[in-house]
């Protein structure tokens, strides 16, 4: 019998939410196949079961909040294996087809009730949700496992109690993260340097026909940091300070979803071509939106990459995402006039905004940036007006 944990799926976590079991009391789960998703600071993240066997016990209803290394789960080898009780948890792990002294007796130890034990159960998140938002907890009823209270609790709790009268909306975990990130970007002297491209697909459809803009701005933003690494670093603070140049392009890009963003992960991006690049743009898309990201497809992110063209955007700014020091913001391609040898036409242009960490690289190497990215959108002829700033970045 194994005791299963709430797992720490990043440095930052203290607590999570299990959203959704992907498997139930009595199936069979395999050490390493995606057992629960769980929800932390940063994304819904799948969670990979740390051992085999049969799934005899669930201790956490989905949407209810745990402190990392909290029990969740019982598994063990005999499926019709009774778990023990956890009023008195073994120090180790119960061993395959061991047996606590009270089941050989019948069934789980039990003890009379006591003070502490007939307290209400709270998780740690709803009590500090409970004193930022000045509701008793001793009120409030709770929904989770053995009437446990939960974040969601304590929300509608104060919900409730402000039913009619103006309030405030309390913020989703991931905003709550989102802010405090961007709070710390605040504090980086950041500049930003913009520029238009002239883009076609059409220069690049051999490397991968289901290839979009994203996938080929991605590609083509891996391989100008591999061939600039000051922007691809990170600041390091100490005494004396130190910049990091990261060995490689771990490319984040962000990606919408409910409450807030993600940013997954491309591991090595500027070793990929432009239909590698496509595929696994998608394959983490695809999770990041079902909720089926794994924690290593959101840490170690060195450079990110935000597009809102899709959404009609012309032109914006992104800060950067700490301990990054730069960040692309991707506008929408749309025909606009540009001069080709010297004639007036129509093409397809994007606008890029580059936002950069002034304490990491300076506007000179983030223009050198830039126009190598411009050099792997397509040949000279084919960018217009960029062709005098690309010549001499290849």
């Amino acid at each position: 019998m194994r005791l299963v944990k709430m797992p720490r799926l990043g440095q930052d976590m203290s607590e999570g939410v299990l959203v959704e079991w992907l498997k139930s009391p009595g199936d069979r789960v395999e050490e390493g196949e995606l057992l629960a998703v769980i929800e932390t600071d940063k994304a819904e993240v799948a969670f990979e079961s740390p051992t085999g066997g049969y799934l005899v016990a669930i201790l956490m209803e989905p949407r209810a909040s745990a402190a990392t290394g909290a029990p969740i789960a019982w598994i063990a080898d005999d499926p019709s294996a009774q778990p023990p009780s956890l009023d008195s948890p073994p120090s180790e792990p119960i061993a395959a087809g061991a047996a606590p002294a009270a089941r050989a007796a019948g069934g789980p130890p039990s003890r009379p009730p006591t003070r502490e034990s007939s307290r209400k159960p709270v998780s740690p998140l709803a009590r500090r949700r409970a004193k930022e938002l000045g509701v008793d907890i001793s009120g409030v009823e709770g929904t989770g496992p053995r009437g446990r209270v939960t974040e969601d609790d304590v929300v509608r709790a104060h919900e409730a109690a402000q039913a009619g009268a103006p309030e405030s909306r309390p913020l989703p975990r991931m905003r709550r993260a989102i802010a405090r990130s961007m709070t710390r970007s605040a504090a980086i002297p950041q500049f930003r340097l913009v520029r238009e491209v002239v883009i076609e697909m059409s220069d690049h459809a051999a490397d991968g026909p289901k290839a979009t803009y994203t996938d080929l701005l991605l590609w083509a933003a891996a391989k100008a940091l591999a061939e600039r690494p000051s922007v691809n670093a990170s600041w390091i603070d100490g005494d004396p300070p130190s910049v990091r140049v990261h060995p490689a392009v771990n490319l984040g890009f962000a990606v919408a979803v409910d409450d807030g963003l993600v940013v997954p992960v491309i591991p090595d991006a500027a070793s990929l071509s432009l239909a590698q690049t496509s595929a696994q743009r998608r394959r983490l898309e695809q999770a990041a939106r079902r909720g089926r990201l794994r924690p290593e497809n959101l840490e170690g992110g060195t450079f990110t990459v935000s597009n809102l063209g899709a959404a009609g955007i012309d032109e914006f700014t992104a800060l950067i995402n700490p301990p990054e020091a730069g960040i692309l913001a991707v506008g929408a391609v749309k025909p606009r006039p540009v001069v080709v040898k010297g004639m007036l036409v129509a093409a397809p242009t994007v606008r890029l905004t580059l936002t950069g960490d002034h304490r990491v690289f300076d506007g000179m190497e983030g223009a050198k940036f830039l126009a190598a990215l411009v050099a792997h959108l397509g040949p000279p002829a084919r960018t217009g007006t960029d062709r005098p700033a690309m010549e001499g970045t290849r």
